[in-house]
C-alpha cells in the first residue's frame, strides 16, 4: 500500500481560511508512509479509492497528538470542526501547562491500583501465526524536518509497530530542567499535553540509565508510574512499556505505549526500539540536538 504521491495531486495554497476557521492542512501515517500537509477533501478522496486505508492516523496541523483517520472521518462537517478546535486548544496550551508547573502537575499513581494486572482477552492461542506490524521508520522519519514534527512522527510509528493503542512522547526540556508531555497516539492522550513527569518518576530514572521497560503480570514500580498514565488515555490498559531516546548517553525523550486485552511480547517491544534507533540516527543527521 502506497499513499505517496497523494501530496501532488492537488498542492495546498497559503490562503487564510475563512473567520473563526483554521487552516485545512492535514498529515497522514501508517507507519510505513507519512504524507503531509493535505486537505481534509483529499485525505478522504484517497480513503474512498482505497489508497489511504481507514485504519491510518491523521493529525491536524494544529494538533500534537494523532487520531484514527475513520474516526475523524466518520464526523459531520460541524462535529470534524468543534474536534480540530478541541484538540487545537488542548495542542497550544502545552507550553503554558509546562512552564507552570502547579497548573500542570500529573496526579501520581492510584493508591487502590493492585500490583497484579491480568489480561481481559487471552492472547492468541498458535504464536506461530503471530506477526509484528510492517512499518518503514526511515522512510516515515525522513518527512521530519525538525526534532518536534520527528517526536510525532516516531509515536505514531512506535504505536503501529507495537500493535497499541496508545502513545505518549515525553521530551526532555532543558529550558524547564524537566521532562515534559509534547505528543500523544490515540484517544484521550490530549489530557496530558504539557505535563512534567515528576522528578521522583521512576520510569525517569530508568530512560536516563536507558533501560527499556517492559510490564509483567507483577507490576514493579517503573511499570505502575507508567500504567498511571496510561490509564487516563486507556482505562483498561493491561499491556505497558517504554522505550528511551538517548543521543550521545544523553536523554532526549521517552516513549511509551499501552493497549488493553493482553501484555506485549518482546518482539513488539524490539520494533519500538528499532523507531527509536532510527529517530536518534535521523536526530544526528539533522543536527537537531546541536
Amino acid at each position: 500500500m502506497s499513499f505517496g504521491n497523494l501530496a501532488s495531486e492537488a498542492p495546498l495554497r497559503d490562503t487564510a481560511p475563512p473567520s473563526g476557521r483554521r487552516n485545512d492542512r492535514w498529515f497522514v501515517t501508517n507507519g510505513v508512509v507519512a504524507v503531509g500537509p493535505i486537505s481534509f477533501e483529499l485525505l478522504m478522496r484517497g480513503a474512498s479509492h482505497g489508497r489511504i486505508p481507514d485504519s491510518s492516523f491523521v493529525r491536524h496541523e494544529s494538533w500534537q497528538v494523532w487520531r484514527r483517520l475513520d474516526e475523524i472521518g466518520s464526523l459531520p462537517a460541524d462535529g470534524r470542526e468543534q474536534t480540530v478546535e478541541d484538540l487545537a486548544v488542548h495542542s497550544e496550551s502545552l507550553e503554558s501547562r509546562a512552564s507552570n508547573p502547579l497548573d500542570s502537575i500529573p496526579p501520581p499513581p492510584p493508591e487502590d491500583l493492585g500490583l497484579t494486572i491480568r489480561p481481559t482477552i487471552p492472547p492468541p492461542a498458535t504464536h506461530s501465526t503471530f506477526r509484528v506490524a510492517a512499518v518503514d521508520p526511515v522512510g516515515v522519519l525522513s518527512h521530519a524536518f525538525d526534532l518536534s514534527e520527528a517526536l510525532l512522527l516516531a509515536i505514531s510509528t512506535a504505536v503501529s509497530a507495537s500493535n497499541a493503542e496508545v502513545g505518549l512522547v515525553h521530551r526532555v526540556r532543558r529550558d524547564l530542567r524537566s521532562v515534559v508531555t509534547v505528543g500523544g497516539h490515540g484517544p484521550r492522550t490530549e489530557r496530558l499535553l504539557g505535563e512534567r513527569v515528576a522528578e521522583d518518576d521512576p520510569t525517569l530514572d530508568a530512560a536516563q540509565n536507558q533501560f527499556t521497560i517492559v510490564s509483567e503480570p507483577k507490576l514493579g514500580n517503573e511499570s505502575r508510574h507508567i500504567v498511571g498514565r496510561l490509564m487516563r488515555c486507556l482505562p483498561d490498559v493491561v499491556g505497558v512499556a517504554m522505550v528511551p531516546l538517548c543521543i550521545y548517553g544523553e536523554l532526549v525523550a521517552m516513549f511509551e505505549v499501552g493497549r488493553g486485552g493482553h501484555p506485549f511480547r518482546a518482539r513488539e517491544i524490539a520494533r519500538v526500539e528499532d523507531v527509536v534507533e532510527v529517530m536518534a540516527e535521523r536526530a544526528i543527521l539533522m543536527g537537531w540536538l546541536e
